[in-house]
C-alpha cells in the first residue's frame, strides 16, 4: 500500500491530477499488468516519515558528502533546500529572503520527490530504501 499526492479539479468534470507523476509511475510499477487494486482516497497528507529522515541524513547525505567531497551535511542540506524547496523570495527590511520550506513540512511523496531532485541533480544515486529500515534516531 502507497499513499500518493494528488489535486481534485471539478472544472469542467471531476478529475485527479497526480502531483508526483514519476513517484506515482515508480509506484505502478511495482504492480502486474492488469492487476486488480484498490485505491483509496483521503483528503489527509502524511507527513514525511521519522524513516525517511533518518535515511535522509544517516544515508544519503553522507554518501553524497563522501561521493563530492563536501563533508559539511548541514551545508548540503541547506545547498538542496534552497535549491528544490524555495517558496517565495521576500523583502524584509530592504533585503531580499529565500523563504525555504522545511523538510518536515513535507508529505511522504513530496520528500521521495525531493530525494529524486537531489538525485538528478547531482548524479549520485539514492540508495535503495529497504536496506535501511532499522537506522538509529538521529541525534
Amino acid at each position: 500500500s502507497q499513499g500518493f499526492a494528488a489535486i481534485i479539479h471539478k472544472d469542467p468534470k471531476p478529475r485527479l491530477e497526480v502531483v508526483s507523476k514519476q513517484w506515482f509511475a515508480h509506484q505502478l510499477s511495482k504492480f502486474k499488468d492488469g492487476e486488480h487494486i484498490t485505491l483509496a482516497i483521503t483528503n489527509q497528507r502524511p507527513k514525511r516519515s521519522e524513516q525517511q529522515n533518518r535515511y535522509y541524513w544517516g544515508v544519503y547525505l553522507p554518501l553524497i558528502a563522501q561521493e563530492t567531497g563536501e563533508k559539511d551535511l548541514d551545508r548540503l542540506h541547506r545547498l538542496f533546500s534552497e535549491k528544490f524547496l524555495t517558496e517565495s523570495i521576500v523583502e524584509v527590511l530592504g533585503e531580499k529572503v529565500r523563504m525555504v520550506k522545511s523538510t518536515a513540512s513535507l508529505s511522504k511523496s513530496e520528500f521521495s520527490e525531493y530525494i529524486m531532485a537531489i538525485e538528478a541533480d547531482t548524479g549520485v544515486e539514492a540508495p535503495p530504501t529497504a536496506n535501511y529500515f532499522d537506522l538509529p534516531p538521529q541525534e
